[in-house]
Order: C-alpha cells, then structure tokens, then sequence
C-alpha cells in the first residue's frame, strides 16, 4: 500500500527555525562563492568569515553523516543480540520442562 492513501488528514506544515544550521550553512556557502567570484577590495574578511563557515558546515555535515551510521549499526547490533538471546532462553526454557531422557543402563563386564 502507498503511503499517499495510509495518511487521510492534511499534513502538517513543518516547523522552520531560522537560528539552525541550514540557513546559516546557506549563507556560508554563499559568500564563500560570492568571494570567490568577486575577489575586489575589502573582501578578505569576508573571505576568511565564509570559508570559516563553510569549513564548518562541511564538518557538521560528515560528522553526522558518520554519526548516524554508527547510531545505526549500534541499534541493529543490540536488535540482533536481543533476539538471539530470547531464542536462546525460549530454548533454554522448552528444554527444562521436557522431560529428562531415559538413563541408559550400562551392562556390566
């Protein structure tokens, strides 16, 4: 089934915060080619202020990239471990209410 026809209500609009990350990430970016492709008079600092900004969006951005993943290989790991512990104490379980087998008598020489 497609997502379109399980969500009957309208959505939501997404809430927007303009002191994150993203715009100021944008406007990083953007001075950062603006100075690129001005390069004319007083616009060093603002070449030192917008690669400052844009070298931190990029680290911001790998270093959640990695985060995640970890984050996720974490969760599978400990889902993986807690389903194979439960199979081991269903197994343990089953096993103490069976019966114990018959004792084999050993003949005697």
């Amino acid at each position: 089934m497609s997502r379109s026809r399980r969500r009957t209500g309208p959505r939501e609009p997404a809430e927007w915060k303009f002191n994150s990350f993203p715009p100021y990430f944008a406007f990083a970016a953007g001075a950062l080619s603006a100075t690129v492709l001005i390069l004319v008079g007083f616009i060093y600092f603002v070449f030192i202020a917008s690669l400052f900004g844009f070298s931190f969006g990029v680290i911001h951005l790998v270093t959640t990239v990695i985060v995640r993943s970890r984050r996720r290989t974490a969760q599978s790991r400990a889902e993986e471990e807690e389903r194979e512990r439960r199979i081991y104490a269903a197994r343990a379980a089953a096993n103490a209410e069976a019966a114990p087998p018959p004792r084999k008598r050993r003949r005697r020489r």
